[in-house]
């Protein structure tokens, strides 16, 4: 199935206001930084100036993992790295006319020469990248404003969710309920970020929940590990493994998670939703939207504080009717045990209560077809994004005072001589070289 994220990304340029360059994963949903690659090479911001172009590097549907990465670009430490070697490493060449290295970016490898390869940026105005991400209370972003990066937040997913579920809105198919199982759970994969879905099976399990649950899951995983050969790699999440071979193996395709299945809805009343991340930080994806797209009532089994999220743009939740403390849990496992308890809570409510549980589902289901959700998604990128790129056209940093000193060397002044929006002399840019904030400033949620 094809999934056409450039068009999500095209919207984004679009909505900077200024013309901006896009490096993107590919294929999408990557988290190798080896597969980041710029949208458009042919877009019409490669014909401005390069000096007035700010960059943005998209890291919004997967959650950022700062140590695994160790993204920096500290340009004195790649200088001198590079002028040990000739040809140096990596993707990129030198420029033809400067001769300059613009390429920067790098991960720590100790496998590569000197721990640094080269990735494809090309990089002349600011020594500050934005980085847009999709991610709440996390300490990844937090870490990576302190190098040089500007985190633009925005919810990817409800971007996402509202394109692959809008025909959800007009699926009669939804309507025509026929419930057999209590609990609809998608546990599709369970690889070391998300071995957490293991022992919330084991502990279904030993709830003697299995019978109220229509369960998706598979007994070998994305990485071809057969859960009878798998070693559970948090000590948290040890489990019974016989036992969990008891429960069916139908997993789907890693296709639908772009799609829904209209009788796994219809069939059941509440959806129990596992989502990616599930430790400290809030990084909601499509699963989560599905279930309220498909007028589901649910269960989440997220990052601490995920159900105040959700009703921060407009959604319900169910707390009038079922036990949602799990939500405020810090501990991961303590959480997991209190959404079994919820579970159990579920099972014996009264019909007036499901009747809430269906009222607070419609309303769901209504705010995230509606206009006003799209807007507020869109509009809080908009206000995000607008002083990340103002920044990086108000403030020159070492690399554009390297490359103003590198272009009038070499007869190119003109090059870098004004920028499209901005008027500043050159003694304006020289106060503002001695008085910037090196660490840039941090785009907040």
């Amino acid at each position: 199935m094809n999934i056409p994220l450039d068009n999500l990304y095209n919207w984004i340029r679009g909505l900077a206001q200024h013309p901006v360059i896009l490096y993107v994963f590919r294929p999408h949903g990557s988290k190798d930084i080896f597969d980041l690659d710029q949208l458009d090479r042919s877009g019409n911001e490669m014909d401005l100036k390069p000096c007035v172009i700010p960059n943005i590097v998209c890291h919004d549907q997967e959650p950022l993992d700062y140590a695994s990465h160790a993204w920096d670009h500290n340009l004195e430490r790649i200088s001198a790295w590079y002028s040990t070697t000739s040809t140096g490493r990596g993707l990129g060449k030198c420029d033809p006319i400067t001769g300059r290295k613009m390429l920067f970016f790098y991960i720590n490898d100790s496998t590569l020469s000197q721990g640094l390869t080269y990735l494809g940026i090309n990089h002349w105005d600011c020594d500050w990248i934005i980085l847009l991400h999709s991610e709440i209370n996390s300490d990844d972003v937090e870490k990576l404003s302190h190098e040089k990066f500007l985190p633009v937040y925005y919810w990817c997913h409800a971007v996402l969710a509202k394109d692959w579920y809008r025909f959800a809105e007009h699926d009669v198919r939804l309507h025509q309920k026929n419930i057999k199982k209590t609990f609809l759970v998608y546990c599709r994969d369970w690889t070391p970020i998300r071995e957490y879905r293991l022992k919330f099976l084991d502990l279904l399990l030993a709830a003697n929940l299995l019978d109220d649950c229509k369960i998706s899951t598979q007994h070998t995983n994305s990485q071809g590990v057969h859960l009878k050969d798998y070693q559970i790699q948090d000590p948290r999440f040890v489990v019974d493994t016989a036992r969990l071979l008891s429960i069916h193996d139908n997993n789907a395709p890693s296709t639908a998670s772009a799609d829904y299945d209209a009788d796994d809805f219809v069939s059941t009343a509440v959806s129990v939703v596992l989502e990616t991340v599930v430790d400290s930080k809030i990084h909601l994806t499509e699963k989560t939207l599905r279930a309220i797209a498909c007028g589901h009532g649910f269960v989440l089994m997220a990052g601490p504080e995920s159900l105040a999220y959700l009703r921060r743009y407009g959604f319900r939740t169910f707390g009038t009717v079922f036990d949602e403390s799990y939500d405020a849990e810090k501990d991961t496992v303590k959480r997991l045990e209190k959404v079994i308890a919820t579970m159990q809570q579920i099972k014996n409510l009264s019909e007036s209560d499901w009747q809430e549980i269906n009222e607070i589902a419609a309303h769901n289901r209504s705010r995230f077809f509606s206009e006003d959700f799209a807007n507020q998604v869109r509009d809080e990128l908009t206000h995000n994004l607008a002083p990340a790129v103002a920044f990086c056209m108000n403030n020159r940093g070492h690399l554009w005072w390297e490359s103003r000193k590198m272009a009038k060397k070499h007869g190119l002044g003109n090059l870098i001589s004004h920028d499209l929006k901005t008027k500043k002399t050159i003694m304006d840019l020289r106060k503002q070289r001695l008085s910037r904030n090196c660490s840039g400033p941090f785009i907040t949620e």
